[in-house]
């Protein structure tokens, strides 16, 4: 599996409330979209938006808002599970 370097971009928009993470993660996942899809699911939560005025889209899965890149030179396990590596939980 690859390791993916997840690096948010713009912090400043709003649909950031939707996690409790906003710095860069490591994940390994087989694909982008998984890797994308793993930090959501680990760092993903509901928000006090009102219905129809609120997030249109989770921040971890919009490539305007999270830069992914495959890490080759890395110190983590490529085998495994797709999961989050960092942070660490």
């Amino acid at each position: 599996m690859a390791i993916w370097k997840l690096t948010p971009l713009d912090l400043k928009d709003p649909n950031w409330e939707a996690s409790s993470h906003r710095a860069m993660a490591i994940v390994r996942a087989p694909n982008e979209q998984d890797a994308r899809e793993a930090a959501q699911a680990a760092f993903g939560v509901k928000t006090g938006f009102k219905t129809g005025h609120g997030i249109t889209s989770p921040p971890w899965l919009r490539a305007l808002l999270v830069r992914a890149e495959v890490v080759h030179d890395s110190c983590y396990e490529p085998e495994g599970p797709n999961e989050v590596l960092e942070p660490s939980f």
